[in-house]
């Protein structure tokens, strides 16, 4: 949107400086450039309002043809009113027959408000960015400007236009640029004052928080806007009578789609802390294409190809559905003028689509109406728990984006009776991954909507191959990886109620007895602590009959190939660590490896001399094959109780701790 030039969709460079399955291979795919590529696909319901388009109407017959149900449009105040609260210029928007056409169409048109005019400024000095004058002023006094042309405004489309959103990204400022020249209490009460103005001329309307970047204040290392901005509207006289002021939170995020799931989370999270639950809507999603021939830019910049787009369409509206976004939009139906030299649009000038439009169709096609939308990793928790979550979202603290939590990434939802999972992988490599099922036969279907019949494999699973992830386009950390590879989305017919295990990869720890455990497994298939993490099979069994959570402590992985050594399948607690070697028998087939060894070196400490003869209170283990020259005792040195030999020989004694490797200290 080109309110002012958002610097956030490239603002971390700017600021700062093979899909195959187990089945015959998918058919040989055209680059895609402007004259060649898949065809887009046949249209698409508008079932769901979940899915827009930002400024549909320049492209109305293939907005409809995508399957959306909602656009945004810009309406700006210097157009309407260009020279004094009097004028009313009927030109200065889409016509009002194109509007109501939308409508007909079935997409709702929901509206931005933005750019001051001069006479109403504030401070005409920062021209369209200034906040109105007389913010302080009752909403429906006539010389509060902003209140009187809001009143007027959403009462004249009143029925056509129902949603509205108060500006764009305030928080994008610094010493040299910004969106709002004013401060977070006038942006509120700028706020206040147009929630009112609306509701009063339209008391069906819906009134939304601007949409901001979240990128802009972490990289200048400011609290988040939202939360600044919630302070301010709390603050407020009558804020609790008026919900606060807004109905719905605003969201713009770009290149990386796990953006789409962590910043909506963060969001959630911020207006919790302040006793508030709205709807999110993310209502700007895209990352530019670098190699379009009509445009081409250089590699970086937070950029993508054309078929990464198109990976970028389907991965972006999953997690957005698994993060409870209410909404969402891509940025946008036509390129229109270019923006920072670079376009947007889902279809050219020209009319011609973008792969990235057959994308998002197929995510369209395949997402809609779909609940119980579920983020997952591999390595995670099934489902992960918050403190997974939080561990995710403190990812880009330290680095310049979030980082992808598992090389399989994937989203499972409930579609009617359907199971659909969207899968792909943000590695380097290709993944092998098995989605365990009750169901015989599934569909597996591309980006570009070609679909290939599974039968289910005899290990009670369907296997798939995922490509490997190459967008590394961020200059600051050429290592992450932005995009993930080719999606693959998998729909299980009659499984949406089914307690399969989740999908994994297809590595060391497939098909060891208690690496799958169902989501909510009875206490006959597994135990599932406190951390999330489930312990079954010979895991659980083990972990009965030496200590427990007494000794061995909480589960703090699902049973996963150590990242030490890829050949060896390991489940983590928290003071052990328990190994898996299919080459003992049965009864030793689960080892422990003492947690120290992933913290020290693992050598012991010289042979000690024994101090006392062994007993109930000392027992010395000769170096050899049964020892390694030290002892376990319940009393310190200094002769104080230490009870450890007691604990010893209560949990196990050397089966479930070894050996001692060095004296009490």
């Amino acid at each position: 949107m080109r309110a002012f030039i958002n610097q956030h969709r490239t603002s971390a460079v700017i600021a700062a400086l093979l899909l195959c399955l187990i089945l015959p291979a998918w058919p040989a795919m055209a680059e895609g450039s402007a004259s060649s590529g898949p065809a887009p696909l046949p249209p698409v319901p508008q079932s769901d309002p979940f899915f827009g388009i930002v400024q549909a109407i320049h492209d109305p017959e293939k907005a409809v043809a995508a399957g959306v149900r909602w656009e945004r449009l810009v309406a700006w105040w210097s157009n309407f009113q260009p020279n004094g609260p009097a004028d009313w210029n009927t030109q200065a928007w889409f016509a009002r027959s194109l509007i109501e056409d939308e409508v007909k169409r079935g997409i709702e048109p929901v509206a931005v408000v933005l750019h001051t005019p001069s006479w109403a400024a504030r401070d005409p000095g920062y021209g369209p960015i200034s906040p109105p004058r007389n913010l302080d002023l009752p909403f429906d006094d006539p010389q509060n400007y902003w209140g009187q042309f809001l009143m007027r405004l959403a009462g004249e489309y009143a029925g056509l236009v129902d949603s509205w959103v108060l500006w764009n990204e305030p928080d994008i400022y610094s010493t040299t640029y910004a969106n709002w020249a004013g401060s977070v209490e006038e942006f509120a009460r700028m706020q206040a004052v147009g929630y009112q103005a609306i509701k009063k001329a339209n008391p069906k309307a819906r009134v939304l928080l601007a949409g901001t970047t979240y990128w802009w204040d972490l990289e200048q290392g400011r609290p988040q806007y939202l939360d600044r901005l919630l302070d301010a509207l709390q603050a407020l006289p009558g804020a609790a009578e008026n919900g606060c002021y807004f109905d719905a939170v605003s969201v713009h995020q770009y290149s990386n789609p796990l953006n789409s799931f962590a910043v909506p989370v963060l969001y959630r999270r911020i207006l919790q802390r302040h006793g508030l639950d709205k709807p999110l809507w993310l209502d700007e999603a895209n990352v530019v294409p670098y190699d379009d021939p009509i445009r081409p830019l250089p590699r970086g910049g937070l950029r993508a190809t054309m078929e990464e787009q198109a990976n970028y369409m389907i991965e972006s509206a999953a997690l957005a559905k698994a993060a409870g976004v209410e909404r969402y939009a891509v940025y946008k139906m036509r390129d229109e003028e270019p923006e920072n030299d670079q376009y947007y649009g889902l279809v050219r000038n020209d009319g011609k689509p973008r792969l990235a439009y057959i994308a998002y169709q197929v995510a369209v096609r395949e997402l809609a109406n779909t609940s119980e939308g579920q983020y997952f990793w591999s390595g995670s928790a099934t489902p992960p728990t918050q403190d997974e979550i939080t561990a995710l979202l403190a990812s880009s603290a330290s680095r310049p984006q979030f980082v992808w939590p598992g090389a399989l990434n994937g989203v499972r939802l409930r579609r009617g009776q359907d199971r659909v999972t969207v899968l792909w992988n943000a590695s380097a490599a290709p993944l092998e991954v098995g989605v365990p099922s009750a169901a015989a036969q599934a569909t597996a279907i591309d980006k570009y909507g070609r679909s290939q019949e599974l039968l289910r494999a005899p290990d009670g699973a369907f296997h798939i191959s995922l490509a490997p992830a190459s967008n590394h386009t961020d200059a600051r950390d050429p290592k992450l990886v932005l995009v993930g590879g080719d999606p693959v989305i998998l729909v299980e017919p009659g499984q949406a109620g089914a307690s399969d295990p989740y999908p994994r990869p297809v590595d060391v720890c497939w098909g060891v007895p208690g690496a799958l455990v169902p989501p909510q497994p009875s206490p006959d298939e597994a135990w599932v602590a406190a951390t999330g993490y489930a312990v079954s099979g010979p895991w659980l069994a083990y972990f009965r009959s030496h200590g427990d959570v007494d000794y061995i402590g909480l589960p703090r992985s699902p049973v996963v190939a150590d990242p030490a050594n890829p050949g060896q399948c390991v489940q983590f607690f928290q003071r052990l660590v328990l190994e898996w070697h299919p080459e003992n028998p049965p009864e030793y087939r689960i080892q422990r490896r003492l947690l120290v060894s992933e913290l020290s070196s693992e050598a012991a400490t010289p042979p000690e001399v024994p101090a006392a003869a062994n007993g109930d209170d000392y027992w010395y283990f000769p170096k050899g094959a049964n020892g390694l020259g030290h002892a376990v005792g319940n009393y310190a040195p200094d002769g104080s109780w230490i009870g450890f030999k007691a604990y010893f020989d209560g949990h196990g004694k050397e089966d479930a701790f070894g050996y001692p490797m060095e004296p009490p200290t």
